[in-house]
């Protein structure tokens, strides 16, 4: 047991009436996701499945290949915060991603009735403004991929 005396009391009071502000806002905060039911969440997490896996947990967190994985994943989680901070490759990947329904459905579709190209068939399609920009767009980034790989090695 920790004994505390008066004074040590009189300085957490002289404390806790300082940061008065602060622990409105904490209060506020707490009542705010337990209005939400996150405490009610972190309840039956605490009470139902904690106990059961926090060995697993723990020895997971704390494993050397955990760590290793953690730290060689640091540069690769920056260069795609990077990539994404550039407005252009941010706007292409959400064009790509709020229309990956018709880009899958569309895939799935010429999949299943694919037809073989002939030269001038191929050559017909090229003529299509949507497939000579998209083909463009492909063949720069292929040339990049190339000049990126060169360096790799």
């Amino acid at each position: 047991m920790i004994y505390m005396d008066e004074t040590d009391m009189q300085k957490i009071m002289s404390e806790l009436e300082k940061n008065r502000d602060v622990l409105d806002a904490f209060s506020r905060l707490i009542e705010k996701l337990k209005g939400a039911g996150l405490v009610q969440a972190l309840d039956y997490i605490t009470e139902n499945v904690i106990p059961d896996n926090l060995d697993f947990f723990a020895k997971s967190f704390t494993s050397p290949d955990f760590t290793d994985v953690v730290a060689k994943s640091g540069n690769t989680i920056f260069s795609l915060l990077y990539m994404l901070s550039n407005p252009e490759m941010s706007d292409l990947i959400k064009g790509i991603s709020f229309n990956s329904t018709g880009i899958a459905q569309s895939m799935v579709d010429g999949a299943s009735s694919a037809q073989p190209l002939s030269i001038l068939k191929l050559m017909s399609m090229l003529k299509d403004p949507e497939i000579a920009a998209g083909l463009m767009a492909l063949m720069n980034m292929l040339k990049v991929l190339g000049t990126v790989f060169k360096k790799l090695k």
